[in-house]
């Protein structure tokens, strides 16, 4: 593969990454945003919005989940061997984290939803709460890990975009700022 086709494919690797990291923290930090409706519910309505309003989450939550952890690693791995020592660690992290949401949902999330989507007001068990607690859980600890892969793929975004300083005229890429002649403010 030439440098060019390279450096191409890490971009697009790392902007679907940032892409997939971005909807589900959005996703998990929503439902962590709506804990404190939730648990003030009782367990009938809890259940009735249970079954009514999640479904969609799921679907796009599970492919920006995988998708964000494929493309994270192969973009470790690409910079990696084009010796981004910076990018790669970035990348990795971002691949670990997103593994994490992955385990934190089928621990957390998927046993608790099979149970509840076979309930009815009438079947609802006594420890009813003890599940929407390991539910809600399992979102905040996605919310936590989808923050740390987001962050970890800003930062290379960030370092690739403003590469470390090299001398007095140094300018960031993309010329952010208009040349005056002077030098750069930032």
């Amino acid at each position: 593969m030439t440098t060019h086709a390279a450096s191409t494919t890490i971009r697009a690797l790392h902007g679907l990454a940032l892409l997939s990291a971005t909807l589900v923290f959005g996703l998990t930090l929503g439902h962590v945003l709506q804990a404190p409706g939730s648990l003030s519910l009782d367990g009938p309505a809890w259940l009735a919005v249970m079954h009514t309003f999640y479904g969609g989450f799921a679907v796009v939550g599970g492919i920006a989940e995988v998708l964000g952890l494929v493309t994270a690693a192969w973009a470790a791995v690409a910079a990696s061997r084009r010796r981004q020592a910076g990018a790669a660690t970035g990348f990795a992290v971002a691949a670990v984290a997103m593994a994490g949401t992955l385990v934190s949902y089928w621990l957390g999330n998927r046993p608790v939803n099979s149970l509840v989507a076979a309930w009815t007001p009438g079947t609802l068990p006594s420890d009813w709460e003890a599940y929407r607690s390991t539910w809600e859980t399992a979102h905040a600890v996605s919310a936590g890990l989808s923050a740390i892969a987001f962050v970890a793929l800003a930062l290379v975004l960030l370092a690739r975009a403003y590469p470390a300083r090299r001398g007095r005229n140094w300018q960031p890429r993309g010329r952010l700022v208009p040349d005056e002649g002077g030098p750069n403010p930032l």
